[in-house]
């Protein structure tokens, strides 16, 4: 799936949804130091993708049967001029029966994505430990502090489903928080 470009744009924009996402960057920079990794720029449009990916598996783990560790996330995330990327696949890593009836690609229909989609941002706007999790802004939490609002009740996913080792997560930037409702790319 792919996110409309000019919504996003606009999203992105908002400095209350910037200041959000510079949270995690700042929680990831401080990891940099300590660590000496190398420094990245976490863009609301990459942890908006990101935490949408994770809710996505999580509902579809629900849907469709599959194990959550069978399925993964591919983030296709660019700012660059001319090569702006917004996209998300969903796919299943298993060769074993778990993969053999193709339940993930019915999901894929138009009806049948519909539907998964609004349980996960439905299931995202409370998680079994708000508002805890939802008021993690300050401090973070999970790996290295650089999650927001995520966590195994909502939104982490096995690490092998995972492209960034459930970090870079979020759920205040895709369906608001509690403070601010209208925070998040799908608060409406």
């Amino acid at each position: 799936m792919e996110l409309n470009s000019a919504r996003l744009a606009a999203w992105e924009a908002r400095s209350e949804v910037q200041n959000r996402a510079q949270k995690i960057t700042d929680h990831y920079g401080q990891v940099v130091t300590q660590r000496g990794l190398q420094e990245r720029t976490l863009t609301p449009r990459f942890i908006l993708l990101h935490t949408l990916g994770h809710l996505l598996i999580n509902e579809l783990v629900f849907a469709c049967g599959y194990s959550s560790a069978s399925l993964r996330e591919r983030l296709y995330i660019s700012t660059a001029a001319g090569r702006e990327m917004a996209g998300l696949l969903i796919y299943t890593a298993a060769g074993d029966s778990e993969g053999t009836m193709g339940g993930l690609v019915r999901m894929a229909r138009p009806d049948n994505l519909r539907s998964v989609f609004a349980a996960a941002l439905s299931g995202a706007r409370w998680c079994s430990t708000d508002p805890v999790c939802m008021d993690a802004y300050e401090k973070g939490q999970g790996s290295d502090s650089c999650n927001l609002a995520a966590c195994h009740g909502c939104a982490l996913l096995p690490e092998t489903s995972c492209e960034e080792f459930n970090r870079f997560l979020d759920r205040g930037l895709v369906v608001g928080t509690l403070t601010d409702p209208l925070l998040g790319y799908f608060s409406q």
